[in-house]
């Protein structure tokens, strides 16, 4: 043992000091077995030789003392492997394929002879896994190519193997690139999926999702594994996807393409605009043409390899499926009896305290900002305002892709790799600039660049050590639409840091002004990274070590609400579009720009053992340690709030008119410019066995569990570096239209706090808005699972796992500074009185309104003169959330045999989880969506965001024969059909108070709270059917005054989703190394309805508002049916 450890110490001080940079051995795979004579005594000496058929690189080691060898490291493809041994007849065996990560294990028997005699066989590697202890699957080339991808987006794959659901809401955001998804494996986390590309790390910091993968046609293939995984392997929580580039081999190889679609051919959209000349519905003018090629070859024969592919998208549509709400000419007259009739789906009442008679009121009565407004709007000729329209889409993507290999000598090669990927699209209201409703949209010039530099070193046929160098930089551009700003409109005493922008939002039925992150912005994150791992065959074990470094540089320069907010909810007459007209918003909102610059170090150190102890039983583990190493913001802009502070009235020496009990970096005790403390001792160990039931490789028993950590990424101080004094962060309730800044009891007394100064003596603003990060823990996931394999023949394989997982210290928020609710009205000394608080107002009057939220809020009542007047909302991000899951997954596999490749999964499952703040698009906590239930985090405990409890997928390639007849050949040979079919049960939605009613929240003004659930079938309609209303309306309302609603966490089931696509190839053989294919795919086969329940943003929660038409309503679906044309020319 001591000399292993001798050994270990030595290669990782010669890696250290001569090999590459990298990342792992995600990109290869390994050989495995026992050589024995044909009595079964093992036999020590015998040379195995390894040679990857299409390059004539070959690998060579020796069988050890008990008969055992490994060949790790090996590149993927195919392979012939050879054993000889002096009075032995030479075994050889071709046919072998290597995929991804793969470890066959294949035995030789050799039998007495000469040297120069050999045994022949023809045959794949085993199926069954007899040596590692993970659950996985790899998405081998050929269906990478031939099933139908609807985008030929590769990731999409990934949920096709089982156990994994894409999280639509933590799907890429604006600010990064662009058809990346979130993808939840086996209950992890949606963020918390490692990627790596040829052995390189391939995630984005900035979301943690994955950077652009190459496309179909340059991919080689790729492996999903996940729950308690190597040592090896870390970084993320949820689960690992190594994928390869193509390389080039001792032929030149490569393709040509073209797909394309057009709208002619589709079906139409379920909810597309009406053409009231014809009657017809609308089409969407798609045009989409995707166009490109590959090409690898030798450059030195046996030596040197060279790989290319360039791949473009350009896409035109106009769907004419966006629905919104403008004033009427009636509205505009002062009649709102229609739109708040049964007619258009509602029935209000309009407030008679503001002059509204049986929902009439004087146009007189009209703000004259609102009315100017108005007046840029298109008309709409429906009764209720509606006006459905098209947001053109213009977008080009060009993706680039280089690989070079190099075999310098038999022990040493080298690897090269670069990955370009550039999205433009111009803003939507450029293209359409008599619509002024398209400046919801964004336009965006995005491009993400990975470059990988590797090597292989083979010390001795028993130690091979093996690196990566990896920079990966993403140059996020996000582009504004650029109109007018409210100044222009009439409003006084207004700044705004984007002169042509603004933002409005009238709550449905309704519409919006640009938008939080739809406005001009850059994001730009730059990580590189060191890698080095070093595996030797020592006896029975096989030991690996290695180390990773990695460094992240991001910078934010974002405008969320720095051009300013209005908001009219309709809290104030009953109808959004009333308040607008009426010129009475329910909320203004504005900050500075989201300035963020931040620097992180990654590093891992591993030690993990592979130890054959007999022929039948593996055992793997090992240990890993992790530091949690907290990032560095180098502007400084972030802030922790501490109550003991607050209660001993302790101020800040850097801020130095700060309220109370809040310090900043320069403080005494806070940590540099991190803000939470680094946490060193992470370990994380692994183990598990492996057992060849009889020792055949036909049958196996697995069984493994581990620890795996994640960490933050850089979206969680998006809202960080808004906080007073940085960027005044503030939010006025029901705020004076004409001059937010002058509305009684906000503080300001008509002094505008933007642009925001700071500096020690900078005056802090009355209200801000602060999110607070004190020390955080890194999530920390628990796996196990127990897995069965079965082969049955040669290339048949059956197989059920059970994998389960419980996850700690997941990120969130809560809400310091609630609003207290006062029930009833002040007594004759003008007090009110609630759960030990008092409030002060007017004798006799209401106690609790939505104008008195910030008097009332915690801090405003027991320290209203230190702390309270300065602080509205106060968000503490916070890691105590946890959540269980526990799954089985059924598979059955059917490997490339006879022209039939057939792959199926079912997994059930069940995940309970935190309430989460990241129901808007952020893949972290949200801190504008903070716990509703102050103090109590489990009381939000629910359904997952990921809790997908069935889901079954199909997979199938069916290749014809070819017939000897030559005239049967040209007419049938030649023909592939391929298939998806997926079926899923639906998510949880919750079911939320309605926004707009500050009693509907219990008066606290935290949203998210839950509604009253009255009783009986939540579902309303069980068919699922256009315009059917899913959620039974009379079973939900808000809660009474005062109180919380009952409805659970993400408890009611959404409506399930099912795809089926298919694609026919017919291929053309021009020469023997020539074809040319002509391919049709259609995606939804059967133009299904299939509808989406969530809100236009994405989220899967529904508010509670029985006077809005779209309550309970299914008016969003997936696509109609779509036919996509391809001809490929392959070489």
């Amino acid at each position: 043992m001591k000399d292993v450890v001798k050994s270990l110490v030595l290669v990782l001080v010669m890696c250290a000091l001569v090999a590459s940079f990298g990342w792992g051995q995600g990109a290869t795979a390994q050989i495995s077995g026992t050589v024995k004579d044909a009595s079964g005594a093992v036999l020590p000496g015998a040379e195995v030789t390894a040679t990857q058929t299409e390059t004539a690189i070959a690998r060579m080691t020796v069988s050890n003392e008990t008969g055992t060898y490994v060949l790790p490291n090996l590149a993927l493809g195919p392979y012939r492997l050879e054993v000889s041994l002096p009075g032995f007849r030479t075994f050889v065996q071709t046919g072998i394929v290597l995929q991804v990560n793969s470890s066959p294990v294949i035995n030789a028997t050799l039998e007495v002879g000469q040297r120069s005699e050999q045994i022949e066989v023809q045959a794949n590697a085993a199926l069954v896994e007899t040596r590692t202890s993970g659950v996985g699957q790899v998405m081998e080339q050929q269906r990478i190519l031939e099933l139908p991808l609807n985008g030929r987006n590769v990731t999409d794959l990934i949920t096709l193997g089982g156990g994994a659901v894409d999280v639509p809401v933590y799907s890429s955001s604006p600010r990064s690139m662009q058809g990346q998804a979130a993808i939840s494996v086996a209950g992890g986390l949606p963020s918390g999926v490692n990627y790596s590309l040829d052995g390189a790390q391939h995630n984005n910091p900035y979301d943690n999702l994955s950077l652009p993968l190459p496309f179909p046609d340059a991919l080689q293939e790729f492996k999903v594994e996940t729950s308690a995984l190597s040592a090896s392997q870390g970084q993320h929580s949820g689960a690992q996807v190594n994928s390869v580039t193509k390389s080039g081999t001792n032929g030149f190889h490569g393709d040509a393409f073209e797909f394309v679609r057009n709208d002619l051919f589709n079906a139409t959209e379920y909810f597309a605009a009406v053409d009231p000349s014809t009657g017809n519905k609308k089409r969407s003018t798609l045009k989409r043409n995707q166009f490109g090629g590959t090409v690898g070859g030798p450059i030195v024969r046996n030596k040197l390899f060279f790989f290319g592919g360039l791949q473009r998208t350009t896409e035109r549509s106009d769907p004419a499926n966006t629905q919104n709400w403008v004033p009427t000419a009636a509205m505009l007259q002062g009649d709102f009896s229609t739109v708040t009739s049964p007619a258009c789906g509602r029935n209000v009442t309009l407030s008679p305290v503001l002059g509204f008679v049986n929902n009439r009121i004087s146009p007189t009565t009209f703000d004259p900002i609102a009315l100017n407004l108005v007046k840029k709007l298109p008309q709409s000729n429906d009764p209720c305002g509606l006006v459905t329209f098209g947001v053109p889409f213009r977008v080009d993507t060009t993706q680039i892709v280089g690989k070079g290999d190099w075999q310098l000598s038999a022990a040493h090669s080298v690897m090269g790799r670069f990955l370009r990927t550039m999205e433009r699209q111009p803003v939507p209201f450029s293209l359409a600039p008599d619509n002024l409703l398209t400046t919801f949209d964004r336009g965006r010039s995005n491009t993400a660049d990975s470059y990988a530099l590797g090597d292989t070193w083979l010390v001795s046929p028993q130690t091979v050590v093996s690196s990566r160098l990896v920079a990966n930089y993403t140059n996020i551009q996000r582009l504004g639409a650029e109109f007018f700003n409210y100044g222009d409109l009439g409003v006084k005493n207004y700044y705004s840091y984007q002169p042509k922008y603004l933002q409005l939002n009238v709550t449905n039925p309704g519409f919006a002004l640009g938008g939080g992150t739809a406005n001009t912005s850059t994001y730009r994150t730059f990580s590189s990274g060191l890698n080095i791992d070093a595996t030797m065959t020592r006896g029975a074990h096989q030991w690996a070590a290695g180390g990773a470094m990695l460094w992240i540089d991001s910078n934010s320069n974002a405008n969320v609400q720095s051009s300013g907010s209005f908001t009219f909810s309709g809290s104030i007459s009953g109808l959004p579009l009333a308040d607008l007209l009426l010129g009475k918003p329910s909320q203004f909102s504005q900050s500075g720009p989201n300035t963020d610059y931040q620097r992180k170090w990654y590093m891992a150190l591993y030690l993990a053992d592979s130890w054959k102890v007999n022929q039948r039983w593996t055992l793997n583990y090992g240990l890993r340690w992790e530091p949690d190493l907290a990032e560095t913001l180098t502007l400084g802009r972030i802030t922790s709030y501490n109550e003991q502070r607050r209660a001993a009235g302790t101020r800040s020496s850097a801020f130095q008119k700060a309220p109370a009990g809040f310090y900043f970096p320069g403080d005494p005790g806070f940590q540099g410019k991190r803000g939470r403390d680094q946490n060193w001792w992470e370990f994380a160990p692994r183990f598990g066995v492996a057992w060849d039931v009889r020792g055949d490789g036909k049958t196996s028993v697995r069984a493994s569990t581990g620890i795996g950590y994640d960490y933050p990424n850089a979206q969680y101080h998006l809202w960080t570096s808004i906080v007073p004094p940085w960027g005044a962060a503030t939010t006025i309730v029901n705020p004076v239209f004409g001059d937010p800044w002058s509305t009684p009891g906000a503080g300001y007394n008509g002094v505008n706090p933007f642009p925001a100064q700071y500096g020690p003596t900078t005056a802090f603003v009355p209200f801000g808005n602060y999110t607070s990060m004190n020390n955080i823990d890194p999530a920390q996931v628990q796996n196990w699972n127990l897995s069965i394999q079965r082969q049955f023949g040669s290339d048949l394989l059956v197989s059920a796992s059970y994998i389960g997982s419980h996850t700690i210290h997941i990120l969130g928020s809560e809400q310091l500074n609630p609003a207290i609710y006062f029930p009833g009205n002040a007594d004759a000394t003008g007090n009110c009185f609630a759960q030990g608080y008092t409030f002060r107002t007017t004798a006799g009057a209401v106690c609790s309104t939505t104008t008195n939220t910030n008097p009332r809020r915690r801090l405003s009542l027991i320290d209203s003169q230190n702390t309270g007047q300065f602080v509205a909302n106060l968000v503490e991000i916070q890691s105590g959330g946890k959540s269980n899951y526990n799954g089985l997954l059924l598979e059955i596999r059917k490997r490339a045999a006879r022209g039939i490749t057939l792959t199926g999964n079912y997994t059930w499952s069940h995940c309970i989880g935190p309430f989460q703040g990241n129901e808007a698009g952020d893949t972290g906590a949200n801190p504008a969506i903070p716990n509703p239930f102050i103090g109590d985090r489990d009381h939000g405990q629910g359904n997952c965001l990921a809790d997908v409890r069935q889901v079954f997928n199909f997979t199938s390639v069916l290749e014809m024969p070819k017939f000897a007849n030559n005239m049967l050949r040209r007419a049938a040979s030649g023909w592939r059909l391929s298939t998806i079919y997926r079926v899923r049960t639906g998510y949880y939605s919750n079911i939320l108070a309605a926004s707009n009613n500050d009693f509907a929240r219990n008066g606290t003004n935290i949203g998210n709270q839950p509604a009253q659930y009255l009783g009986g079938d939540p579902i309303g309609d069980h068919s699922a059917s256009p315009l059917g209303f899913w959620f039974n309306r009379d079973a939900f309302a808000n809660p009474a005054l005062g109180t919380i609603g009952n409805v659970g966490t993400r408890s009611v089931l959404l409506p399930g989703h099912f795809d089926f696509d298919m694609g026919l190839t017919r291929s053309f053989q021009l020469k023997e190394s020539q074809r040319f294919e002509f391919r049709w795919e259609v995606f939804n086969v059967t133009n299904s309805f299939r509808p989406l329940f969530r809100s236009p943003d994405g989220l899967q929660t529904v508010s509670v508002d029985r006077t809005n038409q779209l309550f309970g309503q299914l008016r969003i679906s997936d696509r109609p049916r779509i036919m996509q044309f391809a001809l490929k020319y392959f070489f």
